[in-house]
């Protein structure tokens, strides 16, 4: 793990080099009031928030955002809204 600090605006600085950069797994502002996590196996980003701030995500048009439960399953399978892949161990 590496830790950066910088203002949100960075959040998306790839870093690492090559042709598959990263960026940032983990962040959330100075006073913890939210935290976002993206899953680095999967497509998947998730926001840790109040009520509120979550809802406001929700509902912005230009976001492609769904509530989860603390039970959803995060496996390749599991979304019920894109078209699903083919399955990863096929073809072997």
């Amino acid at each position: 793990m590496v830790l950066f600090s910088g203002g949100i605006d960075l959040a998306d600085t790839q870093f690492g080099g090559g042709m598959l950069g990263m960026s940032a797994h983990l962040w959330w502002p100075e006073d913890r009031a939210w935290c976002v996590a993206t899953d680095i196996d999967l497509m998947t980003t998730y926001l840790g928030a109040s009520a509120e701030c979550a809802e406001a995500v929700l509902s912005a048009p230009e976001l492609e955002a769904l509530p989860a439960a603390p039970d959803q399953k995060i496996t390749w399978d599991s979304d019920t809204i894109n078209p699903l892949p083919g399955s990863p161990s096929s073809g072997f």
